[in-house]
């Protein structure tokens, strides 16, 4: 019995346990030479688990109804002490084991070691319970290095591992960055996934740029998902400021889950969720650990980033053809304008046109035709910017093709209207007026299609409205017209203007209005027709307290009848 229990058995029980570096070799080691030296038949090892707070069954000798793996809740030993007999808990009891040795390092718990009754029917010595202490104590020390070696190889591992995402999010910025095609940056998106994750199905959506509600999402980019949602689920999803795990949700969530969906991270900056990624299960059916969220987080985060500056890039893009576009309907609508009025005698002439930011539609001419009348003209284009350009190029084109056919008013704006009706769209159309004047009889004759109604403002202090005409142009091809002829007399002063002289509003949206447009007209009416045309526009720009033509283009024309 002595030589069982000498200093040199426990000699070679440590060396055995020194060399090893395994947990379940040592685990092994320490039963089996439990059982031999005490001549034990039955006999098992239980490590503490913490993050379950159980115990795990590590080693199993002889019928004691354990499995390895299998785990156990017991109560904890308050010290190092050994437990026989009654101590032993119950569970154990039940099990035919009769001792407990805790293996205990510096107040840790590390497990317990349980043994059977001794295959002799006599109880354990003093020397044997020793000797077994001794050999928990060095198992014990023994399972404190391996489990230290166990964490420095797992953090080493996962060292590897944020140094390998690290590397492969580096790669991915970099070609995330040089590229502006979206359904590149879904492929690189989609290889990443499942080259580091093997994640084959997934959503995001994107937060559009400048908007602020929930529903202003958009799905960017998908696999194996369908490429729309409706709002009210965008709107849902977006709610999110934490990770859902569709595994544990409520069934609020089931919509996802008949996605296949598995995973919902919203992907927030500055407080606010600008993203959100979708995933489903991994093919491997690992779950998802705080690694791969915070690798997938990031992930995200570099795609979100790379998919809203294409979208940016193609807001300047836009921005920089809209402006081009309106570069180019400036200088359309520049050059349509007459660069010097016609000198007449009898007559004063005077025009003003500004082109807003915006350039619209506004036109005016005055042309002389061959037998010496003037053809005067006012339009107003319906939209903004190129389209209503062209469209002005294509009016001044018709008038200025009718004007040497000697044409009555009302037959060259039927003319001109069936010609904008065959060449525009439906949502197209003009306001025009025409006009001719002939000096020596001084009698004037005028169509108005749908145009704001010139002033006529009589020297005997009468005020006429021109509103003889018919339909807007562009409106009914087979639009017929009527004309009216008036005689002047010397002070008579005629002006034609656009909505941009008597619809522009100042800072409490109150409109210019023809009451005001009139008024300065009557104050203004004895000086020369260029002097009337400034008052105006010094009316309307006091009034407003911007530049005329600032929010839309101002047209403003006058003539003005004096002797000869």
């Amino acid at each position: 019995m002595t030589d069982r229990f000498d200093l040199r058995a426990l000699y070679e029980a440590s060396r055995l346990l020194s060399t090893s570096g395994d947990r379940n070799a040592i685990v092994r080691t320490l039963l089996l030479s439990a059982l031999s030296k005490l001549l034990v038949t039955r006999g098992v090892v239980l490590l503490w688990e913490p993050l379950v707070q159980r115990f795990r069954v590590a080693d199993v000798r002889g019928p004691v109804g354990m499995a390895p793996g299998e785990e156990l809740t017991l109560p904890q030993p308050v010290a190092d002490r050994l437990l026989l007999e009654a101590e032993v808990p119950e569970v154990l009891r039940q099990r035919s084991l009769c001792l407990v040795v805790p293996l205990m390092f510096r107040h840790r718990l590390l497990g317990l070691l349980s043994l059977g009754r001794k295959a002799t029917g006599e109880g354990f010595s003093k020397r044997e319970l020793e000797f077994i202490q001794a050999l928990a104590t060095l198992s014990a020390a023994a399972l404190h290095n391996a489990l230290l070696i166990e964490e420095l190889q797992q953090a080493n591992r996962d060292l590897d591992l944020r140094l390998q995402q690290l590397n492969t999010l580096f790669e991915l910025a970099q070609e995330f960055n040089a590229t502006i095609d979206r359904e590149q940056l879904a492929h690189l998106l989609s290889l990443a996934l499942m080259g580091q994750l093997l994640v084959n199905r997934y959503v995001l959506l994107i937060r559009l740029e400048g908007t602020e509600r929930p529903s202003s999402f958009q799905v960017l980019a998908a696999r194996g998902l369908p490429t729309t949602l409706r709002p009210e689920q965008i709107e849902h999803l977006a709610r999110l400021e934490h990770p859902l795990l569709l595994e544990d949700a409520p069934p609020v969530w089931d919509w996802l889950r008949a996605l296949q969906l598995y995973l919902i991270l919203p992907i927030r900056q500055q407080g606010e969720t600008q993203a959100i990624l979708g995933l489903g299960r991994r093919m491997n059916n690992l779950p998802y650990g705080p690694e791969e969220v915070e690798f997938l987080y990031a992930l995200g985060t570099l795609a979100a980033t790379a998919i809203r500056n294409t979208l940016l890039v193609e807001v300047q893009v836009e921005k920089r053809r809209l402006e081009r576009e309106m570069q180019l309907a400036r200088q359309i609508q520049q050059r349509l304008l007459p660069r010097q009025l016609p000198q007449v005698p009898g007559v004063e002439l005077a025009a003003c046109a500004r082109t807003s930011q915006q350039v619209g539609g506004d036109y005016y001419d005055v042309l002389q035709e061959p037998g010496g009348s003037l053809r005067l003209a006012i339009a107003d284009v319906t939209g903004k910017g190129l389209p209503a350009a062209l469209l002005m190029a294509n009016l001044q084109a018709c008038l200025h093709m009718a004007v040497p056919l000697a044409l009555s008013l009302e037959t060259s704006t039927v003319h001109i209207n069936r010609v904008v009706c065959e060449n525009t769209e439906a949502d197209r159309f003009i306001t025009f007026f025409q006009a001719r004047y002939e000096p020596t009889t001084r009698q004037l004759v005028y169509v108005n299609a749908g145009h704001n109604p010139p002033l006529l403002l009589r020297a005997s202090g009468e005020v006429l409205s021109l509103t003889h005409g018919g339909l807007l142009l562009g409106v009914f091809p087979q639009a017929h017209y009527e004309a009216e002829q008036l005689s002047l007399t010397p002070g008579d002063v005629l002006v034609l203007y656009t909505d941009g002289v008597t619809e522009v509003a100042n800072a409490k949206e109150e409109l210019f209005g023809e009451e005001r447009l009139l008024a300065c007209l009557e104050t203004h009416r004895n000086a020369s027709a260029q002097a009337i045309v400034e008052a105006v526009r010094q009316a309307v720009e006091a009034f407003t307290g911007r530049e005329a033509g600032y929010e839309d283009d101002f047209t403003l024309l006058v003539l003005k009848i004096v002797p000869l």
